[in-house]
């Protein structure tokens, strides 16, 4: 059902974009006259779902969903017949037209994803609010890194000034920023530290943790132990709040983190609050220690119930009844609102079964679930979003919008351009990251959200934009190029020379898919056959 929701969303998400795409061409060539023999929707390399022909154009649905094409009278395109450039040019022939006019025709598809972008963020912030992760919010108390990202120079608790002389109030942004940036100015507890990332570093980053490399900081006396997974004598108990470590009381979680990658193999104390006194528990540092203390589970105390899932069922008394993914939504007639309270309460009914309201596939439902003689489930929990402070929603005016749309469908395709620049770098490996529709549609979100699917639309209407103004034979882009240097030099390509290019761009891009589908296929083959349990 998931998968289902995926490929819906990802086949409407490309409809969408390759109608109107080819309705940019379709329009022009209609209004100077050039003859449309076909106009399609996906490929239909071989045969095609759906076909019917008004008037002069053939209009079909093939079944290949990588795009779609517009066959113009006179012009050698995808479809790569050069039957008709044999025969005199004729007047509703795209060959016969003027350059100027051949040049709109081609550009008009670009013309229209980029509106179809600011129309979509102009309707969408006037309604909804334009909606993002603070930087200025999720920083207020320095950042966390990933083990790649301290290897890159990082430090727990920097706050990043600025990336390239600017700050983007964006996190999300932020964080590509990063991994695109020449230079990248610091708050190292007052004093100004530059970095910047070399290629091999951007590689580990993108091979590793990806945009996850960096977080906010949580503090630590938020923390409390959730269970004790080990045999091992640990005086660990349950409900055991975080305090510090070897007499020093830390502020944060990645300060603890640190403090035990400093101790590796050593025994240390861990300060912990126990029923309102405070207890030290004796350590060893593993050797397999990674980020976290290995012998325990810790969740924050005010994770929000309503924002938790089921990770993974780890017992066998509710196996079947509550699964992976589950929303677990409340508890029938209790007001449970935080993590703590919701263990508080199966403490409190050890033994027995409790009703739980829950969502699954977006679908409300309760279910009966067997609480243990120790007060557990046999579940453990993830958290589904950030913390909603950290959310700015900003509603705006339509004229508003209309402003702040035009500056994200611009700022979306600078973004275009820079990571184009980082794929063009080959020792950063950032081309490995290049995604196929299959790839993308592993992507999107397992249940229909419209806000999100918009949203996706606009982005990716943009990138849609971007890649076919590339000046490579076969996108709008190659031939946009040689129209211009026909409009410059008065001169033409033989019929003959235009095909010879058009070939070769067709074989460069047809290779370029071959490779992302196949590395797309070949992740989902080891993702469900070979992956390690």
């Amino acid at each position: 059902m998931d998968t289902f929701v995926q490929i819906a969303q990802i086949i409407f998400i490309l409809s969408v974009l390759v109608i109107l795409h080819e309705f940019g061409h379709f329009i022009p060539a209609r209004l100077f006259k050039v003859k449309v023999e076909k106009f399609y929707l996906f490929m239909d390399a071989g045969f095609s779902l759906f076909k019917k022909k008004i008037k002069d154009t053939e209009w079909g649905i093939g079944w290949l969903p990588i795009g779609g094409y517009v066959k113009l009278a006179g012009m050698i395109d995808e479809s790569m017949d050069k039957e008709q450039l044999k025969q005199a040019p004729q007047s509703w022939e795209f060959r016969s037209k003027p350059a100027w006019q051949r040049l709109i025709i081609m550009l008009g598809g670009i013309t229209v994803n980029i509106i179809l972008a600011w129309f979509i963020y102009t309707i969408m912030y006037s309604t909804v609010g334009q909606k993002y992760i603070s930087t200025k919010k999720i920083q207020e108390n320095g950042l966390s890194f990933g083990a790649v990202g301290l290897n890159a120079g990082f430090q727990n608790g920097d706050k990043i000034v600025s990336v390239d002389g600017k700050l983007q109030p964006k996190f999300n942004w932020l964080v590509v920023d990063v991994l695109l940036s020449e230079e990248i100015v610091i708050d190292r507890n007052g004093e100004t530290v530059k970095l910047n990332l070399n290629d091999d570093q951007i590689k580990q980053i993108l091979g590793t943790e990806g945009k996850g490399f960096i977080k906010t900081r949580a503090p630590l006396n938020l923390f409390f132990v959730d269970s004790v997974h080990t045999k091992n004598g640990v005086a660990f108990q349950e409900k055991d709040l975080l305090l510090g470590i070897n007499d020093s009381k830390l502020e944060f979680y990645d300060q603890l983190n640190d403090s035990l990658k400093k101790n590796l193999n050593k025994e240390v104390t861990i300060l912990v609050s126990r029923n309102g006194q405070e207890v030290k528990v004796p350590v060893k540092v593993s050797k397999k220690f990674s980020e976290k203390i290995d012998s325990i589970t810790t969740v924050d105390i005010k994770s929000k119930f309503e924002n938790l899932y089921v990770k993974d069922v780890v017992s066998d008394g509710n196996e079947g009844i509550l699964l992976e993914d589950d929303a677990v939504i409340g508890i029938k007639g209790q007001n449970i609102v935080y993590y703590d309270e919701f263990k508080d309460y199966l403490e409190a009914n050890k033994g027995k079964k409790v009703t739980l309201s829950i969502e699954r596939n977006k679908q409300p439902m309760t279910v009966d679930a067997l609480v243990d003689a120790k007060g557990k489930l046999g579940i453990q929990f993830g958290e589904k979003k950030m913390n909603s402070e950290y959310f700015i929603t900003n509603k705006m005016s339509f004229s508003e919008a209309v402003s702040a749309a035009v500056k994200e469908s611009w700022m979306m395709f600078v973004y275009n351009i820079k990571q184009f620049k980082l794929i063009l770098k080959p020792k950063t490996q950032a081309y490995k990251q290049v995604k196929s529709p299959i790839g993308i549609t592993r992507q999107l979100p397992t249940s229909w959200d419209w806000e999100y699917v918009w949203n996706f639309t606009a982005m990716f209407s943009i990138g849609l934009a971007f890649m076919n103004l590339l000046p490579i034979p076969g996108l709008d882009g190659g031939h946009a190029l040689f129209t211009i240097a026909e409009m410059v030099t008065g001169r033409t390509l033989s019929e003959k020379a235009m095909g010879y290019v058009q070939t070769g761009g067709m074989i460069f891009l047809l290779s370029l898919m071959a490779l992302t589908f196949g590395k797309d296929i070949y992740e989902i083959i080891v993702d469900n056959f070979f992956k390690k349990v």
